[in-house]
């Protein structure tokens, strides 16, 4: 089972008093390539899109723990608020919303009905939420609203208002957990009933299901949104992803995932286009700075200046990653244009001569002190394990000498929570909310680096405290360019996921959080 919100280290979510009130529903652009598809040719309605699915246990989204089921539901279940594709909450059952302090009020849209007809409303959304918090349900957006919210009601049949149990940053990210119908749930029994098949408010409805065989979803006739050019999607279930790209490469599916990174192989068939986006799985070096080599900054510096990504990028992952010397997103709505990944050799050199590093016998040493570390890597992970090798040799260039201590992922957790290391190589799925102050606020939970900067500090508690977008974003990019001058970790990437189709489908523009974007727009071409 893969765990779709499994974070590595989950971050607290910060938020001081503020009032933030929801933007106009903003519509997520379609690739060019689409567009110009799309006016050169009729768009088809109708048609079966064909997909494969690996074996999984469940479609209940309180059991649910597989991140395909999850991409699956997306068809069919709704959040009050969606991601666009730089990560900007914008509405979706919820039409707008106002924060004050710790407390947000949602206003839900009306005259949305259940694909059975049924009137969606408040009661839907708390019920939700008791169910994701029932002790019961194996979902990972329970831990995330036990984590951040501590009460929540619903006023009347439109509105929803929610309390946080302490400050989060972008606090309106965490409410992209699906709603589903309390009426549907007959009685508490049905929270866990691992053959139950929900309905939802989006532009599908599952019409069968049969256990290791397939899901059928055809369009909602009660959708509320722009009404879906396909008629039918079909999901195919095959036994492991070996099979999954058997049978798409064999026809016998339009669409599939991809989890093999090396997919550029598929792109000899002329007939496929591969459709790639940005992963929140991001691989960064973690210094020690408890210890006295690490709290100069110039070593850090060094380590950014000299290690290849592009080269890391190149050998071990085909290309697919996105270079990141901080931990947002290049692609984010909170990235600053300022920031820039710069490898350079002569620069790593400038900067440890002038903070007084010297090379003896080719490693650079000041003050009794010499530039060599034990780096650990997860022995499990075969792609940071080539990671290490070029970071090695990279940074022997500049007169640091790594020795890589490979170790399972249990005791690499150990030995940096404990101290117990110099660097430390980790991948880590970051939140969609993209709030890192608890990795780097003093005494942040997840600060194991020991990093304490009051200047920092300062900027996040200016993020907590925003009373628009335009300054949440202005005090975010301060605080990824704070980050990039000081390197208390040191960036390399974030990778990237791709899915792809025959060339029959059209209108195609995955995102991470939903490769299902903007399916209303997809369609069939005929005579392919």
């Amino acid at each position: 089972m893969k765990r779709f919100l499994a974070f590595v280290f989950i971050f607290a979510f910060l938020l001081t008093g503020c009032k933030i009130n929801s933007p106009d529903i903003t519509a997520i652009p379609e690739k060019k390539e689409s567009k110009k598809e799309a006016s050169q040719e009729e768009i088809q309605e109708g048609g079966t899109l064909r997909v494969n699915i690996t074996s999984f246990d469940t479609l209940n989204p309180f059991l649910n723990d597989n991140e395909m089921v999850r991409q699956l539901l997306n068809l069919t279940l709704e959040p009050l608020v969606t991601l666009d594709k730089s990560l900007k909450p914008i509405p979706l059952l919820a039409y707008k919303w106002e924060v004050n302090g710790l407390n947000i009020k949602f206003y839900l849209r009306k005259n949305i009905k259940w694909q059975d007809g049924e009137s969606f409303t408040a009661r839907d959304v708390k019920f939700t939420m008791d169910s994701f918090l029932d002790k019961g349900s194996k979902s990972p957006y329970k831990d995330l609203i036990k984590a951040h919210i501590s009460s929540y009601r619903e006023i009347g049949d439109y509105e929803f208002e929610v309390s946080l149990n302490g400050p989060v940053a972008n606090p309106l990210a965490l409410f992209i957990f699906p709603i589903v119908a309390e009426h549907q749930y007959k009685d508490k029994g049905d929270i866990v009933n691992p053959l139950l098949v929900p309905i939802g408010t989006g532009p599908y409805k599952i019409v069968s299901y049969g256990q290791g065989n397939s899901v059928v979803l055809k369009r909602n006739p009660h959708y509320w949104g722009e009404k879906p050019h396909l008629e039918e999607i079909n999901f195919k279930i095959v036994s492991d992803e070996n099979a999954m790209i058997t049978s798409f490469l064999s026809k016998e599916a339009d669409f599939t995932f991809i989890k093999d990174v090396d997919w550029d192989k598929y792109r000899e068939n002329s007939s496929i286009n591969i459709y790639k986006y940005t992963l929140q799985r991001y691989v960064f070096l973690a210094p020690n700075l408890k210890k006295q080599v690490f709290s100069d900054v110039a070593v850090r510096k060094a380590i950014a200046y000299g290690i290849d990504v592009d080269r890391i990028l190149r050998e071990v992952y085909f290309k697919h990653g996105l270079k990141s010397n901080v931990p947002i997103r290049p692609d984010s709505w909170l990235y600053s244009p300022k920031i820039a990944s710069v490898y350079s050799i002569k620069e790593a050199d400038k900067v440890l001569q002038d903070a007084g590093w010297l090379k003896a016998n080719g490693i650079g040493t000041k003050g009794g002190y010499q530039l060599k570390f034990n780096l650990l890597v997860n022995s499990d992970n075969p792609y940071l394990l080539k990671v290490a090798q070029i970071i090695k040799t990279n940074l022997k260039e500049i007169g640091i000498d790594i020795n890589v201590v490979p170790a399972s992922w249990d005791d690499l957790l150990k030995s940096v929570f404990s101290g117990n290391f110099d660097l430390a190589l980790m991948e880590w799925n970051l939140n969609y909310n993209q709030d890192i102050s608890s990795m780097f606020m003093t005494r942040g939970k997840d600060n194991f680096m020991g990093y304490s900067n009051p200047s920092l500090d300062d900027l996040f508690n200016k993020v907590f405290s925003e009373t628009d977008e335009k300054s949440l974003r202005n005090n975010y990019y301060k605080v990824g360019e704070f980050l990039a001058e000081e390197q208390p970790v040191i960036g390399l990437f974030y990778l990237e996921g791709a899915v792809m189709a025959y060339g029959n489908v059209k209108g195609i523009d995955p995102t991470s959080f939903n490769v299902f974007n903007n399916i209303s727009s997809w369609y069939l071409k005929k005579q392919y």
